[in-house]
């Protein structure tokens, strides 16, 4: 991720634009990453919905290239009236975009932004999400896509789409997430003091962003060293003493803060890791068992039920093909 493009209209959503913004905005300024933001549009002034005035609207890029994210931010429609001609405009720069996407180029649109990419022909064959008043208009506008309620965000390969108001904060969250990894939006999170929510059928959380919804700075802190050594073969009174703490007093504070135990959380960081590892290396089964800290390629197995249906090597040749069809 080097530049975000932020594409706002007249009658734009402070919060939807605010809210990712935030977040995005916080990568640079505590030195987590080098990254520019840029808000564009048809015109250098607008009033937003709310009623404050935005100046210094640069022009829609006319060159994108691998690392950047363009934002359709979301804004007040009139259902009953025809596009404008600043709307009209940004139809027009998508399409152009939708006939060739740049590799590396990620799409995202907050609230009823989506309907501007549905018109433009990025959502096309595509499952896509939306604000609940406005699901049906989308489908309408994109009659080829796959329109999903009860979710706050949906992926399908390039495009990210969102529902309304505060669920750009949890896009732009996952945003970090996967181009940065979850330590850093650990981090991020807890500087803007929000948490990563998810519906029941949006893209699942990894180990380390779960369990976080808790207000306990010392066990905060016990989970990121946890989460920065999963594979720690040090003993739980070992880990107890690092934080000035004895394990039964741990352990409780650990279980009243996230609801599972100790072990459990260290268990679901092995198999985080051990995912990450089956899909996106070449080591073998064993090696990934053993780099992982399990005890045995049967303490493995167990676990791995628990949590997955398929066999470990059924599950990385499934994801290996999915990541190939996202490619083509």
């Amino acid at each position: 991720m080097k530049r975000i493009f932020f594409v706002l209209l007249p009658n734009v959503h402070i919060l939807d634009l605010g809210g990712p913004m935030q977040i995005l905005a916080t990568l640079p300024e505590l030195g987590l990453a080098e990254l520019s933001i840029h808000c564009v549009g048809p015109h250098a002034e607008l009033n937003s919905f709310q009623g404050v005035s935005l100046m210094d609207i640069a022009p829609l890029p006319t060159k994108l290239t691998k690392g950047d994210v363009v934002v359709m931010v979301g804004s007040k429609i009139q259902t009953d009236q025809p596009y404008t001609p600043h709307q009209l405009k940004v139809v027009d720069w998508l399409s152009a975009l939708s006939k060739n996407i740049p590799e590396g180029v990620i799409i995202a649109s907050v609230c009823t932004g989506a309907l501007f990419l549905a018109e433009a022909g990025l959502l096309d064959g595509r499952y896509c999400t939306t604000h609940h008043d406005y699901l049906e208009r989308l489908q309408k506008a994109a009659p080829a896509s796959r329109v999903l309620s009860k979710r706050l965000m949906v992926q399908d390969g390039p495009i990210y789409t969102s529902a309304g108001v505060s669920a750009g904060i949890d896009l732009a969250l996952h945003l970090v997430g996967q181009y940065f990894g979850s330590a850093i939006a650990l981090r991020v999170a807890r500087e803007n003091l929000v948490q990563f929510r998810r519906l029941e059928h949006d893209p699942e959380l990894s180990a380390p962003l779960c369990y976080r919804n808790h207000n306990d700075p010392v066990i905060h802190l016990v989970q990121d060293y946890m989460t920065h050594h999963p594979c720690d073969s040090g003993t739980y009174d070992e880990l107890a003493e690092q934080f000035s703490l004895s394990y039964r007093h741990l352990a409780r504070l650990f279980q009243q803060a996230c609801g599972i135990t100790l072990k459990q959380y260290q268990q679901k960081l092995k198999l985080d890791l051990a995912r990450r590892m089956l899909k996106d290396s070449h080591r073998s089964i064993e090696g990934i068992i053993e780099h992982c800290g399990f005890a045995s390629p049967q303490a493995f197995r167990a676990a791995w039920r628990q949590a997955e249906t398929l066999s470990p090597s059924v599950w990385r040749k499934v994801q290996k093909l999915d990541r190939a069809h996202e490619a083509a």
